[in-house]
């Protein structure tokens, strides 16, 4: 005799012990794979704090210089000691030369820089993993 409930008597169905326990395990993943995902979303936190720190450097250098000029890629100052400062983009780098010896890194993978004057700053703009920072520097 065949009962209208079930389709055979060799099937067995998941019971409710299994589902909450898969439930259980699916939530403790995804509660551990969001921060993950976002930790691999990029280094945006990173390259931000180095432009911040990169344009403080060259706003410190300029109000403590005597006279400056600038390219689009490169910066030239002149200290209160005399000494001519370069700041320009070598391969992947932006670097920091005094007299022309020497070189001090001050950014690393970069792929562009540019500077461009805006009454009464400049404007630098700067790309590190394809994203683009703008940040103003004042002239004295």
């Amino acid at each position: 005799m065949i009962n209208g409930n079930r389709s055979s008597a060799g099937e067995r169905a998941f019971t409710l012990a299994e589902v909450l326990i898969t439930l259980m395990t699916t939530l403790i993943l995804f509660t551990i794979s969001v921060p993950l995902f976002t930790l691999m979303k990029g280094n945006d936190y990173y390259s931000e704090l180095s432009i911040d720190q990169l344009s403080a450097v060259i706003q410190w250098e300029i109000n403590q210089g005597r006279s400056y000029t600038f390219l689009d890629h490169s910066l030239s100052i002149m200290d209160k000691q005399d000494r001519h400062i370069v700041m320009e983009k070598y391969g992947g780098t932006f670097r920091r030369t005094v007299d022309g010896s020497g070189h001090e890194t001050l950014i690393q993978n970069i792929e562009s820089i540019s500077f461009e004057y805006k009454s009464p700053s400049i404007l630098m703009e700067v790309e590190i993993h394809d994203q683009l920072y703008t940040r103003k520097i004042h002239l004295p």
